[in-house]
């Protein structure tokens, strides 16, 4: 989410059809022998309605005009990834190109996984870090999201709000006057419970860095101290129920019901990633009539963005038909239109995004931060705690207990216990 401001696409394209008068040395800067792109491949996803709905047949008739010995690119769906490829690891057969499993440690990459490093550099793509083990990458983000404010921007006009909202004051605002009007300010989904994650989000961008959990192992108060950033983000919500910005119905899973109430402009804003603007345009919004922001955090006026990385590409070790896969890889990332159709931002930094509302977004040039990779210890503490991030479940019982800070203070005592329990 940095510079979007020149596209690849040609580029790659440009350099495939000059092939014949480049040689194999200077192709080996993209990571593989473009003489040897040729034979049959197998690529193993999770996305089995592209390979449903055709889209991955297209792509490998794509990628066959570019490389014209290449022979089949076999494409395999899984609807559990992880299920399905997770009992085939050990067996040296599970395609060509895959996706990395969550499950399988960094210091065991090398086991199953190909280096990467000839492929892309540090300033190239986003996450280059995210599946690094040593000094060698093992996988590449299929493509990456950002969390903020998806908007009714009738809404926003009939209620006279200027966008970017670029502070926390001017937010509360702009929440009271689409109050005013009778429609709802924020849909939190609260009863849906899942998209409550977004306030285990939200810390991040407070904070301003990528520091913010693991800083949480120092903190004597991570959830109560009225200055952390956990804090703020709960107080963010509760504020929000307290003055009866989100829908009324708290209780109620009406999570398919509210891409009904933004699409048509009986609520204005939600706090989420921007996955969720092609589903509001499916219910009948027109894509001109809303808009996606980032979500300001403080009075700063400076606005700060969390970008996340979806799974990993990568080329199995045992591929024996390793510079195709890479040329898949690349033409995956690189040429085809699937950051459009996932309404992804590209993970190569010097491609512009396909969906409208992302490049709204990166117009009002937020500050970015990636989110991290978080260390065995915080991941220990927080098994430890049972605190259930990123689930909505905790933060139901904090905003319906009948104390708030009292609610935080038991977070903090839970958390403290496993602290000491793993410090042993």
């Amino acid at each position: 989410m940095k510079s979007f401001a020149k596209s690849a696409s040609a580029v790659l394209v440009a350099g495939v059809l000059a092939v014949g008068s480049m040689s194999s040395q200077a192709l080996a800067a993209d990571g593989f022998n473009a003489e040897n792109v040729k034979g049959t491949i197998t690529y193993y996803t999770n996305r089995t309605d592209l390979v449903e709905n055709g889209t991955f047949k297209r792509y490998e008739e794509e990628f066959k005009k570019l490389y014209p010995n290449v022979t089949e690119v076999k494409v395999v769906p899984f609807a559990d990834y992880q299920g399905g490829v997770r009992p085939r690891m050990n067996t040296g057969d599970y395609g060509d190109v895959v996706l990395i499993l969550p499950s399988v440690p960094s210091n065991q990459y090398a086991n199953f996984y190909e280096p990467l490093n000839s492929m892309y550099g540090k300033d190239d793509i986003y996450f280059y870090d995210a599946w690094k083990d040593g000094d060698s990458i093992y996988g590449v983000s299929m493509g990456n999201s950002v969390e903020g404010l998806v908007y009714n921007k009738n809404v926003f006009k009939e209620a006279g709000v200027e966008t970017p909202i670029k502070t926390l004051s001017d937010f509360y605002a702009a929440c009271d006057k689409i109050k005013a009007l009778n429609k709802i300010p924020l849909y939190v989904n609260f009863g849906a419970q899942w998209p409550l994650q977004q306030f285990d989000k939200l810390p991040l961008v407070i904070e301003g860095n990528d520091q913010v959990y693991e800083k949480m192992l120092n903190q004597a108060k991570p959830f109560s101290d009225p200055e952390s950033a956990y804090y703020k983000s709960l107080k963010f919500l509760k504020t929000l129920i307290d003055k009866k910005y989100v829908e009324p119905d708290l209780m109620t899973n009406s999570w398919e019901d509210s891409k009904n109430a933004i699409a048509k402009g009986q609520a204005a804003m939600y706090y989420l990633g921007n996955w969720v603007v092609p589903q509001v345009i499916e219910r009948g919004a027109k894509t001109e009539d809303i808009g996606f922001m980032p979500i300001p955090a403080d009075d700063s006026g400076v606005l700060k963005a969390q970008m996340n990385h979806d799974w990993g590409y990568a080329v199995s070790k045992f591929s024996k038909n390793k510079d195709t896969a890479k040329a898949y890889l690349k033409f995956l990332l690189e040429t085809s239109d699937f950051d459009k159709v996932a309404g992804f931002i590209p993970t190569v930094k010097s491609r512009t995004p396909a969906l409208a509302q992302l490049n709204e977004y990166l117009s009002y040039n937020p500050e970015i931060i990636q989110s991290p990779v978080n260390s065995a210890k915080f991941i220990e503490v927080t098994n430890r705690s049972k605190i259930d991030f990123y689930s909505g479940g905790y933060i139901q019982d904090v905003m319906t207990a009948d104390s708030f800070e009292q609610a935080l203070e038991k977070l903090d005592a839970r958390w403290n216990r496993a602290k000491q329990r793993v410090n042993k």
